[in-house]
């Protein structure tokens, strides 16, 4: 039973165990809590050696169950419950929108064809709550903002996978010093701040700060680090980096 128990911290670690699986737990208490229980009650009864090692068995079916749950998103544990994915595939085209992303983490971008977006998280331990977006319905563009919810510490993810149709026109982009993408290509009209504890590489023609370093590689914000994300600015863009 301790091996199991520290095969999930284990697990945890190593990123495929999220902590919610104590909610889990908590939730199915008649066969997770509940038989603990009974062997406190009854430790003096002439039984206890044998309630004892029932109850051992048992949980420890229980925790290989739970643990085979979370690691294949099983929905009959709380945590899989309710979708941690949601789209909008009808996008107006007789609209331009304006896309701003408003997160402190890890998030993962790609496109698709189409008008519309997709989001959803990053199934594994982090810090960061699960994404709402809000769409604005008036204005010229009209704006779709990501943002993160409210999000109990145990049900934090490791961040977001976020499909907009195009990652291209117009809108602001926060970078904060935890974001974690590889590289970035933008298109369009952009204004992107940039958190000082974040290192980013810039290719391509962009208006950059006075301060950042113009290396042949391209425009540094940190120098005296490594950076972390490369983003590139396609050709004919209208790009501005600004320090957060």
């Amino acid at each position: 039973m301790y091996l199991l128990l520290l095969a999930q911290i284990t697990f945890y670690f190593l990123g495929y165990l999220r902590p919610s699986i104590i909610y889990d737990y908590i939730d199915y208490w008649p066969i997770t809590l509940l038989p603990i229980l009974l062997v406190t009650i009854f430790r003096r009864a002439s039984f206890y050696e044998l309630l004892r090692n029932i109850v051992n068995i048992f949980l420890i079916v229980v925790v290989l169950i739970f643990s085979f749950g979370h690691l294949f998103d099983s929905k009959f544990l709380t945590t899989y419950k309710y979708d941690s994915f949601f789209q909008n595939n009808e996008l107006s085209s007789d609209f331009k929108y304006s896309l701003l992303i408003d997160l402190d983490g890890k998030v993962n971008l790609n496109s698709f064809q189409g008008r519309g977006y997709t989001a959803e998280i990053i199934d594994e331990p982090g810090i960061v709550g699960y994404p709402e977006a809000i769409e604005t319905v008036l204005g010229e563009p009209r704006a779709i903002i990501f943002r993160e919810l409210e999000t109990s510490s145990l049900l934090k993810v490791g961040g977001w996978k976020l499909s907009p149709s195009k990652l291209s026109g117009t809108g602001e982009i926060f970078l904060g010093p935890n974001l974690e993408i590889e590289s970035l290509s933008l298109s369009g009209n952009y204004e992107v701040t940039v958190q000082n504890d974040l290192s980013i590489l810039v290719k391509g023609q962009a208006q950059v700060p006075d301060q950042w370093l113009n290396a042949s590689v391209g425009n540094l914000n940190n120098p005296d680090k490594t950076y972390t994300v490369v983003i590139e600015i396609i050709d004919g863009s209208q790009v501005i980096f600004k320090d957060g």
